[in-house]
Parts: C-alpha cells; structure tokens; sequence
C-alpha cells in the first residue's frame, strides 16, 4: 500500500503544479517526472515503489477500456476520416521509429568512444 500512496501522492503534486500553479505540462506527466526525480536523488527509495509499479504495469491494458469505449462512441466519425487517421497513426509511429533509431545510434557511439575506464563506470 505504500508504493500506492506514493504514487498517487506525486500524481497529486503533479495535478496541484499544473492547477494551482499554472505549470503548462499534463499533471500526470509532472507527477511522473516529481517521481523519477525523487527517485534519483534518492528521496525516494526503488523497493517502497517497484512492487505497486510493476503491478500497474502488468495490467496496463485496464487503463485503455476508457479510451476504447470512446473510439466506438465515435466509430461513425472514424469511418469518415479513416484515410487521415490511418496515414497520421503511420507518419507518427515512422517518426518516433526514426528517432529512436537515430538517438540510440547516436548514443551507442558516442559510448564507443569513450575511454574503457569510464564506460565501466557508466
């Protein structure tokens, strides 16, 4: 259960910096990203939360009926713009694809060129 409320609370800091303080960024992203921080300077400990992570990880697909409810709410829309949903869905997932590619390949020589002491380290 603490794993949960740990969550749930950056989630809450994250939605009260996007109400209250006008932050321009999803609250569940700043939430996320308050998290990944406190996780790294250790403010957090990795045990308190991998359990209730991994758990909700596990059953994603939950988290996506909502959405696919709403896709069916709007089926007759879809079929009328199915060409420009279709070739966006393709264009986005080849970009993403294409970056990702390029950032690893990036990233990947980058650590070739490093000294053999400190890739150890990294």
């Amino acid at each position: 259960m603490r794993g949960f409320a740990i969550i749930i609370g950056f989630d809450g800091l994250g939605w009260l910096l996007h109400a209250v303080a006008g932050v321009p960024l999803p609250a569940h992203v700043l939430g996320l990203l308050l998290l990944t921080a406190a996780l790294f300077m250790n403010i957090v400990k990795l045990e308190w939360v991998e359990a209730s992570a991994t758990l909700l990880t596990r059953h994603m697909m939950l988290f996506f009926v909502p959405l696919l409810a709403g896709v069916s709410t709007f089926a007759p829309l879809l079929r009328e713009s199915w060409l420009a949903a279709a070739v966006s869905l393709t264009a986005g997932t080849a970009a993403v694809t294409v970056a990702t590619g390029l950032v690893t390949q990036l990233l990947t020589t980058k650590r070739k060129e490093l000294p053999h002491e400190r890739q150890q380290s990294l």
